[in-house]
C-alpha cells in the first residue's frame, strides 16, 4: 500500500529549486497546498497555503516547510515564516475559510 508521500512524490511538481512563480501550473499548487493540508492537519488553510505558493512560489514555500519541520509546532512556524514574508511585502491575505 502506497503512502500518501510516496503518491504526492511521484507527481510532476517542479522541485527544481528555480523560483519559476509565473509558470506555476494549478496542478503544482493544488498538490503542494494538499501537502500542507494534510500535513499541519488544517483543511480551513488550503486558501492561504495556496496564496503563499503563488506570492513566493514553490521553491520558498518547500524551504519554509522543511524549516517549520524543525520547530515544536510546525503549522504554527510555517505560518509565521508565510506572516512575515507578506509584512516584508506589504501583503495581507486572511487565513483560514
Amino acid at each position: 500500500m502506497n503512502s500518501i508521500s510516496n503518491i504526492i512524490s511521484q507527481l510532476p511538481i517542479d522541485r527544481s529549486g528555480r523560483n519559476d512563480k509565473h509558470r506555476l501550473s494549478t496542478l503544482d499548487v493544488d498538490i503542494l497546498a494538499n501537502e500542507l493540508v494534510v500535513e499541519y492537519s488544517n483543511p480551513n488553510y488550503r486558501r492561504w497555503y495556496c496564496q503563499a505558493i503563488y506570492n513566493y512560489g514553490v521553491p520558498q514555500v518547500l524551504d519554509w516547510r522543511k524549516r517549520a519541520a524543525e520547530g515544536d509546532v510546525p503549522a504554527r512556524l510555517f505560518s509565521k515564516f508565510v506572516k512575515e514574508a507578506n509584512d516584508r511585502r506589504g501583503r495581507r491575505t486572511t487565513q483560514g475559510a
